[in-house]
């Protein structure tokens, strides 16, 4: 009797390590999914504009497949310019339009050369590179829908990640690049259209 309640016992304590050990395993395969704050820019005057409609059009066509890799990230260039447009120009006249055209909204992961020998255990080495590109076009129109004047910003930026990173710091690191783009582009057109869009700024 004494044997049985031994052997149960063992396997009691067997049966709770088991699931003692899944569950450390669940937790650290899926990580919390961090939470990112958005990119804004409520915060900053808008930019008014004697036009009658705001128009905002996407002209760049992700892919959504490898190497492209704007589909898989945070916030993607494409939607922080969407939101740009929406905080930033103001239509406040009685008639022709302002478009915004996103051209280009591209993330090319490229994976970079790493040592897979036994000295390669002692490096901490980048192994992907990120390249991404945003160019963005305002373009004023009459009420035929004709333009009559245009201004273009690009901005670049290129960030690398290193072996072993986890999704949540990959994440920040793409997040991190989507915000510096987007700013890039918000500074240069803050210039640009008070420089050959003037004559649509309203006081």
């Amino acid at each position: 009797m004494f044997a049985r309640i031994l052997r149960a016992g063992r396997a009691c304590r067997l049966v709770l390590a088991l699931v003692t050990v899944t569950a450390v395993a669940a937790c650290e395969s899926h990580p919390p999914v961090q939470r990112l704050p958005e990119i804004s820019f409520a915060n900053e005057p808008p930019i008014t504009l004697n036009v009658g409609q705001l128009e905002i059009v996407s002209e760049y066509k992700s892919p959504a497949h490898l190497p492209n890799y704007e589909q898989l990230m945070p916030i993607s260039p494409e939607a922080a310019a969407i939101r740009w447009a929406k905080d930033r120009l103001r239509p406040m006249g009685r008639s022709g339009y302002a478009r915004v055209v996103i051209k280009n909204a591209a993330v090319i992961q490229t994976p970079l050369k790493t040592d897979k020998g036994i000295t390669g255990l002692f490096k901490d080495e980048q192994a992907e590179r990120y390249d991404g590109t945003l160019d963005v076009a305002i373009q004023i129109l009459d009420d035929r829908h004709m333009p009559v004047a245009d201004v273009t910003a690009r901005a670049s930026r290129s960030r690398t990640t290193a072996e072993g990173i986890t999704v949540n710091e990959r994440d920040r690191v793409l997040y991190e690049m989507t915000e510096t783009l987007i700013r890039d582009i918000d500074s240069q057109m803050d210039g640009l259209i008070h420089s050959y869009l003037s004559q649509w700024v309203m006081q």
